[in-house]
């Protein structure tokens, strides 16, 4: 088969030959669990950036198998989102935890308790924002080890928490609102009733 006859078949197959493909796999982020990401970042039109289909594989320690799988299509990022192995954070192992955080970016993965039950939750990027920093997808695991999609934390926080407050069972958001301050947001979550509220909203420099 020629070049040009080659191209033609993965174009009608709907093969992205400028896709970048890139898999980054994560033994330091969870005590019960490996995460593999499997990204496949393309150019948008006209623009400087990347859309990508995105696979996170999330695997038992020491288990060959996928134990689960979510995919999901990132819509805007910038170039640099999943090149960077190492742009993650665990706060359940402690791996880069306090590691800088640039423009309210905590990484393209996060591993931290979201909801206070002593399981460990999934923050994973899908939009790399604007000067507010990036938007984040938020799982919860439920008793039997799955992942599940947090609605609430995805519409409404958005952002990673830069604040996680065990004993009162909050989560804070600080990000850009203007020249002169910062939005602060604080969310509470009642465990009896597993509803979130938002409590406080200020702004701060």
């Amino acid at each position: 088969m020629n070049p040009k006859s080659l191209f033609i078949l993965l174009s009608i197959c709907g093969i992205n030959l400028r896709a970048i493909a890139q898999t980054c796999r994560h033994l330091n982020l969870s005590k019960a669990y490996d995460y593999m990401i499997v990204s496949e970042r393309y150019p948008l039109s006209d623009s400087v950036f990347y859309g990508a289909n995105m696979s996170l594989q999330i695997f038992r320690k020491n288990k060959p198998h996928v134990w689960q799988s979510i995919r999901y299509k990132a819509s805007v990022l910038y170039e640099d989102a999943f090149k960077n192995c190492n742009a993650t954070r665990s706060y359940i192992t402690g791996y880069r935890k306090n590691a800088e955080v640039p423009d309210y970016d905590f990484g393209d993965l996060v591993i931290a308790d979201l909801n206070f039950d002593k399981l460990e939750d999934i923050a994973i990027k899908y939009d790399s924002g604007g000067s507010s920093g990036p938007l984040y997808y938020f799982y919860f695991q439920d008793k039997s080890g799955h992942f599940y999609l947090s609605k609430y934390l995805t519409d409404h926080v958005g952002s990673f928490p830069a604040y996680i407050n065990l004993k009162e069972k909050t989560i804070a958001t600080q990000i850009h609102a203007n020249v002169r301050y910062e939005s602060k947001k604080t969310f509470r979550y009642n465990s009896k009733t597993k509803r979130w509220k938002l409590i406080r909203w200020q702004m701060v420099n």
